[in-house]
This record gives structure tokens, C-alpha cells and sequence, in this order.
């Protein structure tokens, strides 16, 4: 299991690649909800996600033999993202498995960032398979979306700058999808302070660490339903999986309702872009899933790449 100080070695290699995001605050939300709410929001990061920040930290760590293969990836978006620009900063080819239900401001950006992009079907699966042929066929080197410990060691980055502005923090409630960044946070989190309570909040339709965490065994959904693309991983990885078991307290659901009353407030009221997935742990605040009162807590916006199409049907717009 990875610890805190391969957290703060890929902050090193991380800090002159990354943005430093903003946490950003509202006194609307506040007096609604009853709790001094912060939001980190990595909708402002490069690449409009915080994945470049474990993709860039497990490309760098490659051999030349490894780079010089080329890298390999599947994802429905961010995770792809973060692999392009990675491999377009360290002069690599890349290759990303996406599925053909990706939102194609997602897909056009990866392309952009000089990826090849191969299409799949829509599910998990369906991406490790096509990945898997092509890694035998042209001896890619893979670079996983979400369980592998650079990947973690990356993401948690995030929370080394949470803690940085923040002090005394209460609860800190993370979006899961494959769990590579509640892993991540979750170490630096009880590392930094250990009195913050660590959350993880999937959709209802995707809510497989959910059931897991109750279940204290790895469960695997038939199929997920839910507007959160990032979330639509069928289960959380194995390394991933254990590192919740050991770090977060709990593991809380909200609806897709809840995440789009959540991206209509961040887009009405603070001016600012969120996709699903990156409204998924602060719709848990607002909808205040835990019945909280006066205490201080922080929502990660994990990121802001929304598919336009649909702005007009979930804001109104």
C-alpha cells in the first residue's frame, strides 16, 4: 500500500506541471445548507479534470523502453485527457481506448492533444478487452485509469493542497468512480488530519463501492445507469478498494437529480462550468446527506468538461 510520502514525491514531480485550483466558497450555500462549505475545484485544472495529475505522474516514471512503445490507455474521458496532454508534454504516442457513448467535447480534446483514439463498446469491459488486444498486438505500454499506485499517488496531490489552505477541516467528500482519487485523498487525508472525516459519494445508479463498503468485499455491477460518465466504472480497483477499506469513513449515494440541482447551482450561482461527475460530492453537501450543522467541510469538483449538448436540457438554458 502506497503511503503519504509517494503522495508528496509526485507532488515534487507534479507542482511546475499542475495547476494549483482554487477552493472556492458561497454564503448562499452556507446559510442553506447550515455548514461552512468549501469547494476545490478542479474544473479549473489542466485539461479540465484533475486526471493529468496521476497520468503525468505515472508517465514520468516510465522506462525509455516503456515510453518508447508507446502508451496505451482506455477511458470515457478525463482519464484520456490527462494521458494525451501527458504524453504531448513527455513527446510520447499515445493511443486511448474510449467508449462510443464518450461525450465528444472529451473525444475532440483527446484528439487535440494528439492522441489516436479507437472506439469501443460502453462498458469496462468492453475498454480492457480492446485495450488488451492492442497491448498484444503492439506491445503499448498500459497506463490504467485508476488502480495503480502512481495513479493514486498523483491524484492524492489534490489533497496536499486542500490541506495546505484549509485547516481543522471536518469532512472531506470525494467523488468515486474507479477510486483513484478518494485513494489518494484518503491517504493524505489521515496523514495531514487525521480528525477529517473522509466521504466518497457515487450516484445511485453507479453505486457499486457503495455496496461494496458496506459488504466489506469487492462487488462488480452487471451495468450502471447515470448521467456521471466518470462514474460508470462497473467496480472500484482492487489496490483502490483496499485503500478505502483502511482510509474512508463512509460511502454516501446522491441521485441524478441531486448532481444536476448541484451543477445548475454552481452554474446560476457561482458562475462556473461543473460536469456531472464533478458535482457529484458537492451535491452530497448541499443535499446534506449526513445531517450536518456548523461544521466545516470541503467538496472536491473533480471536473468541469460537460457535455454542451445537454446543458440545455439539465439547465434550462
Amino acid at each position: 500500500m502506497i503511503t503519504f510520502d509517494d503522495v508528496d514525491n509526485a507532488y515534487s514531480i507534479l507542482k511546475n506541471i499542475v495547476h494549483k485550483t482554487p477552493i472556492l466558497k458561497s454564503r448562499t450555500l452556507n446559510k442553506i445548507v447550515g455548514v461552512e462549505a468549501y469547494f476545490k475545484a478542479e474544473n479549473f485544472q489542466r485539461i479540465g479534470a484533475f486526471k493529468i495529475r496521476g497520468a503525468y505522474n505515472k508517465i514520468a516514471s516510465l522506462s525509455k523502453k516503456e515510453r518508447d512503445a508507446g502508451i496505451v490507455a482506455h477511458s470515457s474521458g478525463n482519464h484520456a485527457q490527462g494521458v494525451a496532454l501527458a504524453c504531448k508534454l513527455l513527446k510520447i504516442k499515445a493511443v486511448v481506448v474510449m467508449p462510443l457513448n464518450s461525450v465528444q467535447s472529451k473525444v475532440d480534446a483527446t484528439k487535440l492533444y494528439g492522441a489516436d483514439v479507437i472506439f469501443c463498446g460502453e462498458n469496462t469491459d468492453d475498454r480492457q478487452k480492446m485495450t488488451d488486444e492492442l497491448i498484444d498486438k503492439f506491445g503499448y505500454t498500459l497506463v490504467p485509469p485508476y488502480d495503480d499506485e502512481k495513479i493514486i499517488a498523483g491524484q492524492g496531490t489534490t489533497a496536499i493542497e486542500i490541506f495546505d489552505e484549509i485547516k481543522d477541516l471536518d469532512y472531506l467528500f470525494v467523488p468515486i468512480g474507479g477510486g483513484g482519487l478518494i485513494s489518494g485523498c484518503s491517504i493524505v487525508a489521515k496523514h495531514l488530519s487525521p480528525r477529517t472525516k473522509v466521504i466518497g459519494v457515487e450516484t445511485e445508479g453507479a453505486n457499486d463501492c457503495y455496496q461494496s463498503f458496506r459488504e466489506k468485499r469487492l462487488i462488480k455491477l452487471a451495468t450502471t445507469n447515470t448521467i456521471a460518465d466518470g462514474m460508470r466504472t462497473l467496480s472500484v480497483g482492487k489496490r483502490n478498494f483496499e485503500i478505502i477499506m483502511k482510509y474512508v469513513d463512509d460511502v454516501v449515494t446522491v441521485s441524478d437529480e441531486d448532481v444536476i440541482e448541484m451543477m445548475k447551482f454552481f452554474f446560476e450561482r457561482m458562475k462556473i462550468v461543473v460536469e456531472p461527475t464533478g458535482a457529484v460530492a458537492p451535491a452530497a453537501v448541499m443535499k446534506n446527506v449526513l445531517g450536518l450543522k456548523d461544521k466545516k467541510v470541503c467538496a472536491l469538483i473533480s471536473g468541469g468538461n460537460i457535455d454542451k449538448s445537454k446543458m440545455k436540457e439539465w439547465f434550462g438554458v
